[in-house]
This record gives C-alpha cells, structure tokens and sequence, in this order.
C-alpha cells in the first residue's frame, strides 16, 4: 500500500493509509473535477459492483462508479479492448485469454460459493447431493425425480420430470460449475452409480435440449423459484428462498452446506497465483465449490482513480461483501495477493 501512495504521488494524488482504510485527496486546483470509473461483466459480482459503487461515491462524491453486466465473458473481451475501466468475472479466464492479453491484471476481490439449488417442493429445506448426482441430472442422464430416487437409492418429495434451469450467456459461474462437474472421478461416496461429465467446462455449455436456459444469476434462481419441479446452480448471493443442496466434499468426506463460514474454509494458508483450485479443499468442513471473484484491469488503460478505488475495494471496501451475499477476504492469503498486485500499477494516463 505504501508503494501505492509512492506511485500516485506524482500525479500530487495523496492517498493517507490509517487503521480504518485510506483517504483520498484531490490534486490541488482540481476544484469540482469529477472522475468516473466504468465496469462490466459478471452478473454474480455485479450486486457486490453495485453495492461498492454506492459505498465509494458516499464517502467519496467526486468519485463515480457505474457498473453493468453481461456476464464474465464480455467483461474480460472488453477490458482487453479497453472499453471499460474494470472487467468483472466470476471465473479465472481461461489460458488461451491469457495468451492472448498476457498484461491483463487479474485481482481477486472477494470470494464465493456456487451452489445447486431446489424449489423447495422437491425436497423441503434439506437436501444432499454428490458429484455423480449432479452429473446426472445436469447432464440429462436423469430426467424424473422417480429415477433419480432409484438409482441413488434416495427419497425426494417431488414425482416427475427434473426441471433443470443452466445459464445462456457466456458465464464464469457455468465455467466454474462446469469444473467442478469433471471431478466426479474423484468421488468416493457409496451410491453405487458412477457418472462422467463430458460436455466441457467452457463458459457456454452445449446442454441438453430439455433443459431451460436463461441469463443470469437472476434468471436461473427465478426459474427455480417459481417451479416446484426446479433445479439449478447460482452464487451464494442468489440462494435466497430456494433450497440449497448440501454437496459432497470427497476430501473431507463431508456433506457441507453452501455458506460464507464454510467458502472462507476453503481458502488456503498462501496463495502465489489468482486461479488456484479451491474446489474440495481437504480443510475440515470447506465447502467444495467455492472459488474466487476478480476484477481485470488493462494497465494500458488505467487511470490514477481506478487504482484509488481498487485500493478501496481491497480494505474499506470488505466491510460491505458480506451484506450482498458474498465472502469478504480481508485478512486472508487473497487480499495479500490482491494488494500486491495494485501496489504494482501505475497509471498509462
């Protein structure tokens, strides 16, 4: 942080570092000068954008930040295209972007737990599954809650179809579901059907026909709100009046419940890289699909109030995650990581 304030000082930017956060102070002469910060991308941390947004201009009204969606994927192109000032994702881009844009700054900034979720009429309010279950029912492999009871050897309240609802647009949130999918081989619970995911783990899947494919977050959880028959996967910050599903952790052995305690257990003593695999963490009681969310930053268009309010973001900002939903990483192996890396911009213009 205090390389930070070094870098901004020749912009006569003063950035006061104390034991509550930072305080910014406009250049001199700059009046009513006011600065306005663009994001876009990921519907998952689009209310975590939201909220920040709302949080940074009251305590600082010069500074303005307007956030959009439209899912990780576009934020990543576009900030590799520098039409935005942040790129939101729910999911580590993949290597080929990588590549492609080897300076995109990639800089977790809060975590998360992905989860599937039921109306609450297939099963009440408790419901477990493992990967294998879920493999099948994502993959179409089973289509009745009947059959899903008798090749699991299980009892569900709901009869008839499965009602699957996925994602359309390209999302981080289905790349990392996805992936989570793949590690079916590893489960070693006793349920005596085994199951192999083979539709990828790309940001837009190819799924079934008989699946129903909205966009967003929103649109996901709404489909299963209002299907007594509905199933589907979201963020922990959408899970709000849907059941959500116990799953398997084949490290731990345990069935864990989505959660803020249970995705901060999952995190690491150290982290040296911003895509390190937090799925079945074999830490006691971690939930086994959490992962981290990131804002991307292109440092050939970055500008001195950008880094002020990613530095922001990364110590005032954290008091405000877990009022949206999501798992504030102050004090973990993430924010060190995250404040090393924006101690290390500097502004292109």
């Amino acid at each position: 942080m205090n390389n930070t304030a070094k870098i901004l000082g020749f912009l006569v930017i003063g950035i006061v570092i104390g034991a509550g956060g930072i305080l910014i102070v406009s250049p001199p002469g700059s009046g009513t000068q006011t600065y306005t910060i663009s994001t876009a991308g990921s519907t998952t941390v689009y209310p975590l954008s939201q909220e920040w947004a709302v949080q940074f201009h009251a305590e600082y009204p010069s500074f303005t930040v307007n956030p959009s969606t439209g899912g990780s994927g576009l934020g990543q192109s576009q900030i590799a295209d520098g039409l935005i000032d942040i790129g939101a994702s729910s999911s580590y881009p993949k290597e080929d972007y990588r590549t492609e844009n080897p300076d995109i700054e990639i800089i977790p900034v809060s975590a998360d737990a992905l989860g599937i979720v039921a109306n609450p009429a297939v099963n009440g309010t408790t419901f477990k599954m493992d990967c294998d279950m879920a493999v099948a029912i994502f993959q179409g492999n089973i289509t009745t809650w009947e059959n899903f009871e008798t090749t699991f050897n299980v009892i569900v309240d709901a009869s008839g179809s499965i009602n699957v609802y996925v994602r359309s647009d390209a999302s981080g949130t289905t790349a990392t579901f996805a992936k989570w999918l793949e590690t079916a081989d590893d489960n070693n619970n006793t349920n005596n059907a085994d199951y192999e995911w083979g539709l990828g783990h790309s940001e837009v899947v190819a799924w079934p026909g008989t699946h129903s494919a909205v966009d967003g977050n929103p649109g996901v959880a709404s489909g299963v709100e209002n299907d007594p028959q509905g199933v589907g996967y979201v963020g922990l910050a959408f899970m709000e009046g849907l059941t959500p599903i116990d799953l398997y952790n084949p490290s731990s052995g345990e069935y864990v419940t989505p959660n803020l305690e249970n995705a901060l257990k999952s995190l690491p003593d150290e982290i040296n890289n911003p895509g390190q695999n937090l799925m079945n963490s074999n830490n006691t009681g971690a939930y086994p699909i959490a992962r981290l969310l990131y804002y991307l930053v292109n440092p050939d268009n970055l500008h001195w109030y950008t880094i002020t309010y990613l530095n922001w973001v990364l110590i005032q900002g954290q008091q405000y995650i877990s009022d949206v939903g999501y798992v504030p990483i102050v004090g973990t192996s993430a924010v060190t990581y995250a404040l090393s890396v924006v101690a290390s911009l500097t502004p292109s213009t």
